[in-house]
């Protein structure tokens, strides 16, 4: 008995085939023989396996169902891949073109104040900045192929930005008047009163050999005085911020914030040549009589 179970149990699913299987040559051989009672087992049969067609077709279905939606999911995470990198390199020509604008727009801005100058100019790019905290200089891609010497002043529409301190044939570095070691000869556009703008660190500067008698108020502004060659007269250096009286000497002691935002600076003017001094009129001469 246990054989049998055993044997049952291991063959199980060979014999219900062949059970099958036998049944299926009975019906047919039935079908050929007489007419009607294969009609009456064929419906039975129809009746008996018409559930499982159902379930088989349901199950097809939903696999094919899950197989066509992830197929549609795989398509549809490409496709959005390919929209987000279409719309990266959108957003980065936009960027390009929103920067090529801006540039363009400051380049006009340069070139027209560049017509205004009697001196002769040449515009250049900041291409490099001093990482030292000590020294406050820039670098420009203008150098001794294109004109630029050493001592020229560098300016903007904004104001003075300082003098060229080394050359090299296609680069030059800028010493900002930021810098300790810079110094231009200005003046006090109120008062007319004679100073030296000398740097101070970061983005101030210092007004020396200000004589204490003069009148000087924060607010007032402050431009070169032409004096030395370098500066053309009448550029703007920046406005006083503070003024102390205090102590003891013949000076003052005033603070100057600079015209110009020197984080920001991108382009500038290199002045080749300033306007010659003006030249005394000389009286006429008189012609000898005999």
């Amino acid at each position: 008995m246990r054989i049998r179970d055993f044997l049952f149990r291991k063959y199980a699913i060979p014999t219900v085939v062949i059970l099958l299987l036998l049944s299926a040559l009975i019906l047919v051989s039935l079908r050929v023989k007489e007419r009607k009672g294969v009609a009456f087992m064929d419906g039975l049969l129809m009746e008996v396996c018409s559930p499982f067609q159902k379930g088989s077709t349901f199950v097809i279905k939903k696999i094919k169902g899950v197989c066509e939606g992830y197929l549609f999911l795989i398509h549809l995470r490409r496709e959005n891949e390919e929209l987000k990198k279409r719309m990266a390199d959108l957003q980065r020509e936009n960027d390009q073109m929103r920067e090529m604008v801006l540039s363009h727009e400051r380049l006009r801005k340069l070139l027209q104040f560049r017509e205004t100058l009697s001196s002769t100019a040449i515009a250049a790019e900041v291409v490099g900045r001093d990482p030292s905290s000590w020294f406050k200089s820039v670098t420009i891609n203008k150098g001794e192929k294109d004109g630029v010497r050493k001592g020229m002043a560098v300016i903007s529409p904004e104001g003075v930005i300082g003098q060229i301190l080394k050359t090299a044939p296609s680069h030059s570095v800028v010493l900002l008047i930021t810098d300790y070691n810079s110094a231009i000869d200005s003046i006090i556009q109120r008062t007319r009163a004679k100073a030296i703008v000398k740097g101070g660190g970061e983005n101030r500067c210092q007004l020396k050999y200000l004589l204490r008698a003069e009148d000087v108020v924060a607010g007032d502004r402050v431009v070169t005085s032409g004096l030395g060659g370098n500066f053309p007269k009448g550029l703007m250096i920046g406005e006083i911020r503070e003024v102390d009286k205090k102590g003891h000497g013949i000076f003052q002691y005033a603070e100057l914030a600079p015209s110009v935002d020197f984080t920001r600076l991108e382009e500038v003017l290199v002045i080749k040549e300033s306007p010659p001094p003006p030249r005394e009129e000389k009286g006429k001469k008189v012609k000898k009589t005999r």
